[in-house]
């Protein structure tokens, strides 16, 4: 196996560790951004999750994570549009979370 086929290898087993840990599904998460940017508090952002989907795994330490901007989604779990508006979206959240 040569360096650029180890390097795919390790980028996938972090990716797919990345995304368990995470705990949140992408969609979750620019929900989350979206209701940052029109002011809502974590716990009713949490509280909607919640209601809205009574079988998701996120919890409110993970939603206050996310509303910093500190939640990473990658392509391959999106849409190409869904992504670049993931991608807007977390910029915005940072930019108003300095």
């Amino acid at each position: 196996m040569n360096k650029t086929e180890h390097h795919v290898k390790k980028m996938e087993r972090r990716q797919t560790k990345m995304k368990s840990k995470r705990n949140i599904t992408p969609e979750e998460v620019i929900y989350v951004f979206e209701k940052i940017l029109l002011g809502w508090k974590t716990i009713r952002i949490y509280n909607t999750i919640i209601q809205m989907n009574p079988s998701s795994n996120v919890d409110k330490k993970i939603v206050e994570q996310v509303a910093t901007g500190n939640c990473k989604v990658f392509e391959n779990e999106l849409t190409t549009d869904r992504y670049n508006y993931y991608a807007e979206l977390r910029q915005k959240v940072y930019d108003k979370c300095k």
